[in-house]
């Protein structure tokens, strides 16, 4: 069942042999490029040459189409067989301190010395929630990755690796880093849907941009939102 769902997913996220992954099936919404206000000058979210950024890395963890808000501490859920869309992604909301206190997220972080991609996903994972990605019990499954994405405000690069598990982990977050945890149907991600626009300061900045609803006031934006749109975009078809 699970593992049924695993291979479709590692399939849509294969790579050719140069290392590059197909085009997107479905063109990401043109609100999730923001705009700076007043000229709606969109924001170049493509690295400069002499930026250097810094290296980070997160994870999108799918579990099982189970109630909404099954990321949880209390953990659980059954697997079946699902379309990705219905299955759920595990974010969580970031302690309020720091840059991007008090925003949705996918857990992650930068990369220490030499570590590698999914080294670094699993000690995020542990750092930030308090488990071990890697323990068989859990048969948590990595099945692919998204092109690196940067972020202006941080000069970071950001990776997404894909994971697939059969139902949630138990979770412990550390409350100096995540003030809580959710889960959001991957289907709320498809970018064929209406995205939502605000006009917000942001970091400084007079900002419009795309913003997607999750659960109750609860909204994901910015490098998340188009993340999970592109995997979406990627899994729509699966």
């Amino acid at each position: 069942m699970i593992n049924r769902l695993a291979d479709r997913i590692e399939e849509a996220l294969r790579r050719d042999a140069t290392g590059r992954l197909p085009a997107l099936p479905l063109p990401l919404p043109e609100a999730l490029t923001p705009l700076r206000l007043p000229g709606l000058e969109p924001v170049d979210l493509n690295p400069p040459a002499s930026a250097n950024p810094r290296i980070a890395v997160v994870t999108a963890l799918l579990v099982p189409p189970v109630a909404l808000g099954s990321c949880s501490p209390t953990g659980g859920g059954e697997s079946v067989d699902p379309h990705p869309f219905d299955c759920q992604v595990l974010l969580i909301k970031r302690a309020e301190r720091g840059r991007h206190g008090g925003q949705i997220a996918l857990p992650g972080g930068k990369v220490e010395g030499d570590e590698t991609s999914q080294e670094t996903a699993i000690r995020e994972l542990h750092e930030e929630l308090g488990f071990h990605a890697a323990d068989p019990e859990h048969e948590i499954r990595f099945v692919g990755s998204h092109d690196a994405a940067y972020v202006p405000a941080s000069n970071f690069l950001v990776q997404v690796l894909v994971a697939v598990a059969p139902q949630t982990p138990q979770i412990t977050p550390d409350p100096r880093e995540v003030a809580e945890t959710l889960g959001a149907e991957l289907g709320l991600f498809d970018p064929r849907h209406e995205v939502h626009v605000v006009d917000s300061e942001e970091q400084g900045q007079l900002l419009r941009y795309g913003v997607i609803p999750v659960t109750g006031e609860r909204r994901v934006w910015g490098l998340t939102a188009r993340l999970l749109c592109e995997l979406a975009s990627r899994l729509a078809q699966v």
